[in-house]
């Protein structure tokens, strides 16, 4: 039996709570916020569909354990704008102590409960606790889920871009030295380490994980739509997307100075859908964010129905474990240009479905967006073949991997 504990319940926690529960091997699993979809607090108006998002159909009720006293305030305090109490690292309801508050809940429960489980499955950063005490128990094998490769890795390569960008730095996420020495430390205790792509093993390789250790196990992609009539529209501007964060883990500075490059030989059409990390606090950013479509947040079915309509995604990530919105990209026939620091450049079959180029890149990035603007065959071949490479891998194969991963090792 294998105890999961998460904070939120990504859409791949909720694939292998499924896969787990209906081979009846989930002894529990343990959170922030997990509701009925009837519950009260799913119809209020400010915090609701954000409780919707915390409904969990793919366990029994009996399993489910729910510690909400830290992450409800985060939640309403973010939708009310008062950031200061959500401030990363340091705010009274920030994510960091979401996460310390539920791994200290689970360690507990493990203590506590008189029918222990084989396993545990915890994931990077948000595990150190219910790990010590599953080896003080002892006879419990610790798995771990490193969603965003080596933390270390990523700071490394952040540290780089305060000097070398620093016009941008507003926008560089603050990785506590909390949050890495916690993911060391897990590591260290951890007898099996899943990832979802080659860049995030090779991130750990990189900070002396052995590569035996180490299982990939691809995230999940939707079915590709072949209904959607792929074809771009001959002499229209090229639709260019960026869905993400407006962090500059994911390269976004290097998003706009290709398009400044390339909108100098080129029409292009840009939408840009995701938060902005600064909150209004980066000059340069709010400077590129007025030339274009911003939409600061958006449902899962308008995200697809944008792509629906777009012809490029870019993801120039500098330091990024996989990247979902690929492979929903994929699917919707999107062609895609992604850096080789991005794990779901592992989708990418080089001038076939789309590009990969180097980090902090932009010409590599401009060349391409100019060369599918003029030549709309390569840009038409593109767009079909990115349906015909979608949905390789599913939910379903993911979590039968990472269960293969973790039974055979047990």
């Amino acid at each position: 039996m294998i105890l999961v504990a998460h904070p939120v319940g990504n859409q791949n926690v909720r694939a292998l709570l499924r896969a787990l529960n209906q081979r009846q091997l989930l002894h529990s699993f343990h959170t922030s916020l997990a509701l009925h979809k009837d519950s009260f607090l799913c119809r209020l108006p400010v915090i609701g569909k954000e409780c919707l998002r915390r409904t969990f159909d793919q366990v029994d009720g009996a399993l489910l354990h729910s510690y909400p006293r830290v992450d409800v305030p985060r939640v309403l305090c973010d939708k009310l704008k008062w950031y200061r109490f959500t401030q990363r690292n340091v705010g009274m309801f920030c994510p960091e102590n979401v996460y310390q508050h539920i791994d200290q809940a689970s360690a507990h429960f493990l203590y506590r409960t008189p029918r222990k489980p084989s396993q545990v499955y915890g994931y990077d950063g948000k595990c150190l606790g219910l790990f010590k005490a599953a080896r003080h128990i002892g006879g419990i094998a610790l798995n771990y889920e490193a969603a965003f490769g080596s933390i270390a890795y990523a700071c490394n390569v952040l540290e780089h871009e305060r000097e070398a960008n620093p016009a941008w730095r507003a926008s560089i996420p603050n990785i506590s030295d909390d949050t890495q020495r916690k993911q060391t430390e897990e590591l260290a205790l951890a007898d099996r380490i899943i990832v979802a792509s080659t860049f995030a093993k090779r991130t750990l390789g990189d900070h002396g994980i052995a590569a035996d250790n180490i299982s990939i196990t691809p995230y999940g992609a939707p079915a590709p739509m072949l209904c959607h009539k792929v074809n771009a529209r001959r002499g229209g501007r090229l639709k260019v997307m960026y869905i993400g964060a407006l962090t500059q883990q994911k390269g976004i500075s290097y998003f706009f100075d290709a398009l400044n490059l390339a909108a100098s030989s080129v029409a292009l059409d840009v939408t840009v859908i995701g938060g902005d990390y600064a909150n209004g606090r980066n000059p340069a950013l709010n400077a590129e964010l007025k030339k274009y479509q911003w939409f600061s947040s958006a449902s899962h079915d308008e995200v697809i129905q944008h792509l629906l309509e777009a012809d490029v995604l870019v993801l120039p990530s500098l330091a990024e474990a996989f990247g979902l919105v690929v492979g929903e990209a994929l699917s919707t026939g999107t062609a895609v240009i992604v850096s080789h620091n991005c794990g779901a450049a592992d989708l990418i079959v080089e001038g076939v479905n789309g590009y990969v180029v180097p980090i902090r890149c932009a010409e590599a990035i401009a060349r391409h967006l100019v060369d599918l603007a003029e030549d709309t065959q390569k840009l038409n071949e593109l767009k079909h073949n990115a349906v015909l490479s979608a949905g390789g891998t599913t939910w379903e194969s993911y979590a039968k991997g990472v269960m293969d991963a973790i039974l055979c090792q047990s």
